[in-house]
């Protein structure tokens, strides 16, 4: 700002020293007083060009070709070129050149008009039409760099904001995984440890056999689930000097041993296998290991059943997981403890099954059987783009 200032000051100064003690033309019809003004308006408004770049560029033109139809050229200095390089900077390149045809016309007309007033040439005003026009060019460029540049900023902040998009997603997908893992990990292991405490305590006094065979069942999930639990643990512990555990995950492999453990509890579980055993992913081995594993939990928990049923159906185009339960309730004549302090409905390890599901595209039902218990089925598309 202060450099227009310090520009237009020069501009009026030498243009009022040609106003004042310039040679005047005979027969100039304008006095030297309303040129002071006239030159005035063509000059000091160019102090605001950035502000108010087209209603500063009306002013000058009007004021230059007021002062050429009284035969005063303003060509010293190409004072229209000034404000029309700000328009074109500042304006749309349809609106910038409809400004610079105005510009020119408005000078041709004053051109003609002074030649017919009093046949005097003004041939100099050419000067500005030359300079408004390599200021146009000039503006115009100008703010095409500009725009190619402001592209590429806003190119740049929608990559840098997809990228924090995915991995805010990620971050949340990868808590959703872990606390999956957790609740499978900790509801399957209390909740045999909770029913092995309880039937060791019914009959620690009549049969001490087994209690001591309920409190090894306890010894052994507890310990499995600690190792569970560090492998999960140490995933996150990335500044642990010894490293991730490197104890596998478990998968369709280890249910001979999650069922020993179940059957440790006085479930009588029967496990099938159908159709010729196929490799699959890790994640969907994971997968079956962990909706098996809670589908046994519930059994446990809810059902209080004695007798539950595991089939693995490979399929030519997916991996089907069944478990069900006849909704008995006894053990060697016992009724067994089972957790009703959750409500129907409320189960988070179902939410669980049905987010391991959908991660492949396929399909869960969990729901009570017409002939008494209850069925957790999964379907597991081997292909992902399979229903």
């Amino acid at each position: 700002m202060s450099i227009d200032i310090a520009l237009v000051v020069l501009l009026f100064v030498a243009e009022l020293g040609s106003v004042l003690w310039g040679n005047r033309e005979t027969g100039q019809p304008f006095p030297r007083t309303l040129l002071v003004v006239i030159v005035g308006f063509a000059t000091l408004p160019i102090a605001l060009r950035r502000k108010y770049p087209l209603p500063v560029l009306v002013v000058v033109i009007c004021a230059t070709a007021l002062a050429t139809i009284g035969s005063h050229n303003l060509t010293g200095f190409p004072l229209v070129a000034l404000p029309l390089y700000s328009v074109a900077t500042q304006y749309e390149r349809r609106d910038s050149i409809i400004a610079l045809c105005g510009t020119c016309v408005a000078i041709l007309v004053s051109i003609l008009i002074a030649d017919l007033i009093h046949g005097s040439s003004a041939n100099q005003a050419f000067n500005s039409v030359l300079a408004g026009g390599a200021a146009w060019f000039v503006g115009d460029s100008v703010r095409a760099r500009r725009a190619y540049v402001a592209g590429l900023t806003q190119q740049a902040e929608e990559r840098q904001r997809l990228e924090t998009e995915r991995a805010q997603q990620s971050i949340g997908e990868e808590r959703l995984r872990i606390a999956r893992e957790l609740h499978d990990i900790v509801a399957h292991s209390l909740s045999v440890i909770a029913i092995q405490s309880g039937v060791g305590r019914h009959v620690l006094d009549m049969q001490p056999e087994e209690a001591r065979k309920a409190l090894a069942a306890v010894e052994t999930t507890s310990r499995s689930a600690l190792d569970e639990l560090r492998r999960v643990l140490g995933v996150l512990r990335s500044d642990d000097p010894d490293g991730p555990s490197l104890v596998p995950a478990p998968g369709i492999g280890d249910l001979g041993q999650l069922l020993d453990q179940c059957r440790a509890t006085g479930l009588e579980v029967t496990y099938r296998v159908h159709g010729p055993v196929v490799p699959v992913s890790p994640s969907m081995d994971l997968s079956v290991y962990r909706i098996v594993q809670e589908a046994l939990t519930n059994v446990s928990k809810h059902a209080g059943t004695a007798q539950a049923a595991v089939d693995i159906t490979f399929a030519e185009d997916a991996v089907v997981v069944s478990v069900l339960d006849e909704g008995a309730l006894h053990r060697n004549g016992a009724v067994l403890p089972t957790d009703t302090s959750v409500e129907t409905g409320a189960h988070h390890g179902i939410i669980g099954m049905r987010e391991r599901t959908a991660m492949f595209g396929g399909t869960l039902t969990a729901e009570p059987r017409r002939e008494g218990g209850f069925e957790v089925q999964a379907r597991l598309p081997l292909d992902p783009g399979s229903p």
